[in-house]
């Protein structure tokens, strides 16, 4: 990841956001890692990385899809709805933290793809920390 494509086979936790591109279609962009990477968060497990950080590195990474770094150079990181999703031990269960914008069956369904993570085995929950200006078209 970053990516608008599902690519993982295994479950992984990471960032996300969902921004509007040039040609005026939404886009999923995120990345993350496999549990067995994650870093220890009291009892979940996360992607080390913020959104902040990640937004600030895409910036100078020239390896990254052109339509992303055009996203990320044009657009502050809080501008979009974003979110994270942990996965929390002691429940055995993904945790998908995200802005109310995204609360969309379709684009919780397409965020679930790109982690490899299954409806039945994930809490979807809205988060104050993730409230954006912006508000793009659902995913599919």
């Amino acid at each position: 990841m970053p990516s608008d494509d599902p690519k993982n086979s295994q479950p992984c936790v990471g960032i996300f956001w969902v921004a509007q591109a040039e040609d005026g279609a939404p886009r999923l962009i995120a990345v993350g890692c496999p549990l067995e990477q994650a870093e220890p968060y009291g009892d979940c497990l996360t992607y080390g990385p913020g959104h902040y950080e990640t937004w600030t590195r895409w910036r100078r990474d020239r390896t990254i899809d052109a339509g992303h770094r055009a996203i990320v150079r044009s657009r502050e990181y809080e501008d979009w709805p974003r979110g994270r999703i942990v996965f929390d031990q002691s429940k055995d269960r993904f945790v998908l933290y995200a802005d109310r914008k995204l609360m969309l069956p379709g684009t919780i369904a397409r965020i679930q793809r790109q982690f490899a993570i299954s409806a039945g085995q994930t809490t979807v929950e809205t988060d104050f920390h993730y409230q954006s200006n912006e508000t793009p078209g659902p995913l599919s």
